[in-house]
């Protein structure tokens, strides 16, 4: 056994790790760039906070941003800690740091997984804390408390639960509904939906958008499915459609979406963290632009709905944007812990609840466009109609330390004697593999997460710049 661990350390010295460890993207204290890289998103969304919140909200904004600066510090506190005491039965091996082919020995396995489970729990405490302190009786928000505290508790336990017991894909799809249903329960909004403009000629015959005539699409779906199966409607005067007990099914379809799709954009170290990070900026950034014009339509109209919605999206995701950048500093390249299933459960149900309760599922779809695109680049694999292996993170090449997309038979002996051996794993990580060239696991990261920056700035752009000509 010595003389095997001998003969495999000197192998691995044959392995250009210090590529990517030399890399400007790694988070080793050589370089200053991952932690400028980290923060700008959160300083950006605090200064659009700062600038944007009414008066009167201040001192809640404040507290708000005070527990979340608290969960920060405690769940990188915390993490230290409890990583050491995770078993080696539940600590993992870094795939991205070794030949594809390359056998996994006990003494890999060295990375402590399932540590979402610590932001989680932070994440938790801290909006029990912000409920608890909360007591605008303008803009009560219990109700929305209650169901996103029942449902994120929920999806952090069954995601502990399945990084324990290593569930099968058939039980995850499973899993997501059952965490939706408090927030079905809960939901006392509408269920009215306004298609784009686009959209809405398919509903009506009149060209210049006066809704007096449906069109033989329209028709048809007022009266042979929204009104007898779903008790909905399409309404002639405004275009919209009520979609009745069909947006309760769509709200339990968007959570198995959002925990599913950060579930399969993942492998590469610091990626599943740093996408939702950069979501819940970006919601931060537009809830707080919102909180600005409702307050305006407080004064004018008496109308607090809209500002109780935002309230509540900035509120939920300050505290999420924090404990999560508190584990993506931990999980950054190269990794000392792994999120697990638990973080991606409880994150992807997060930004689902967020987005239902405060009305803007739409904009999350913008949001999340990176994943949007990687679910439909998926579909062939993850429906059968193409083989899809146990994992289809990229490859690591020894000899330049680069990462190369994947193929089929790179990890998975069983289809080297077959034709489709050399077919392409179907991910938007090869994607980018395949257009920029082989790169390092930091700069391949870092390159994912600039795109969901900018598919973020194009969704806000979009919403308070555009939304007059797509509506």
């Amino acid at each position: 056994n010595n003389m095997q661990t001998k003969k495999k350390q000197e192998t691995q010295q044959d392995w250009k790790l210090d590529i990517g460890l030399d890399s400007k993207f790694a988070g080793n204290g050589k370089s200053w760039f991952p932690f400028f890289m980290g923060i700008i998103p959160l300083v950006g969304a605090c200064t659009t906070l700062a600038v944007c919140t009414p008066s009167h909200l201040r001192i809640v904004v404040f507290r708000s941003v005070f527990f979340s600066a608290g969960g920060y510090i405690v769940t990188r506190c915390m993490l230290p800690g409890i990583s050491v005491k995770i078993p080696a039965s539940r600590r993992g091996c870094d795939l991205l740091k070794r030949p594809p082919r390359e056998p996994i020995q006990a003494n890999d396995k060295i990375i402590p997984e399932s540590m979402g489970i610590v932001s989680g729990v932070v994440f938790v405490l801290v909006l029990v804390l912000t409920q608890a302190t909360t007591t605008i009786k303008r803009y009560d928000l219990r109700l929305e408390y209650a169901a996103a505290m029942l449902c994120i508790t929920f999806a952090v336990l069954l995601g502990f639960v399945d990084d324990f017991l290593d569930l099968e894909w058939k039980y995850k799809y499973a899993l997501p509904p059952l965490m939706s249903m408090p927030l079905v329960a809960a939901y006392d909004g509408g269920t009215r939906i306004i298609p784009p403009r686009f959209c809405r000629v398919l509903l009506i015959e009149n060209k210049d958008l006066e809704f007096n005539k449906l069109s033989k699409f329209g028709f048809f779906l007022h009266k042979f499915i929204l009104k007898p199966l779903f008790h909905g409607a399409v309404d002639l005067s405004s275009g919209s459609l009520d979609l009745g007990l069909a947006y309760k099914i769509y709200m339990i379809a968007l959570g198995v979406f959002c925990t599913n799709a950060i579930n399969i954009l993942a492998g590469v170290n610091g990626l599943e963290a740093g996408q939702v990070y950069v979501i819940a900026c970006a919601i931060i950034t537009m809830s707080a632009i919102e909180l600005n014009r409702a307050a305006q339509w407080d004064i004018d109209y008496n109308v607090s709905g809209a500002t109780k919605n935002h309230l509540f999206a900035v509120t939920l995701m300050l505290p999420f944007a924090t404990t999560t950048l508190a584990l993506l500093k931990d999980n950054w390249f190269p990794a000392k812990i792994f999120v697990g299933d638990t973080f991606t459960n409880y994150a992807g149900m997060s930004l689902a609840v967020v987005a239902i309760l405060a009305h803007f599922p739409i904009m999350l779809m913008l949001l999340m466009l990176p994943q949007l695109v990687n679910f439909f680049l998926s579909i062939p694999q993850l429906f059968g109609l193409w083989p899809c292996p146990r994992h289809r993170l990229p490859s690591y090449d020894p000899q330049t330390g680069l990462l190369h997309a994947s193929r089929l038979n790179d990890r998975n002996s069983s289809f080297v004697q077959t034709k489709l051996a050399h077919r392409l794993n179907l991910t938007l990580i090869n994607f980018f593999l395949l257009v920029f060239g082989p790169m390092t696991e930091p700069a391949l990261a870092t390159s994912l997460l600039l795109f969901q920056l900018i598919c973020c700035l194009i969704g806000l752009t979009l919403r308070f710049f555009l939304t007059g000509y797509i509506y």
